[in-house]
């Protein structure tokens, strides 16, 4: 959800710079004014991103455990005999 959001208010925040004129019908605002409105967003969206980096290295490790049959023992449970 951060990472969306980031990008759906920025990308309006941006459209809306780019559209405002001055009294003369000049933009009035600067490219560069734009990029730094939007930083905080960029910001959050790497935060979105990270987040979802990490989910998906979590993802990759169970699917790596699954794979090699890793079975987590419960404390004070008897070990299971291998199947015959």
């Amino acid at each position: 959800m951060l990472y969306i959001t980031a990008m759906w208010v920025s990308g309006i925040l941006q459209g809306l710079m780019w559209r405002a004129y001055d009294s003369l019908g000049f933009l009035q605002y600067a490219f560069i004014e734009t990029v730094e409105a939007m930083h905080p967003f960029y910001v959050i969206r790497a935060l979105g991103g990270v987040l979802f980096l990490i989910g998906s290295l979590v993802m990759v490790y169970n699917l790596i455990r699954t794979a090699r049959g890793d079975v987590r023992e419960e404390a004070g449970a008897p070990a299971m005999a291998p199947a015959e």
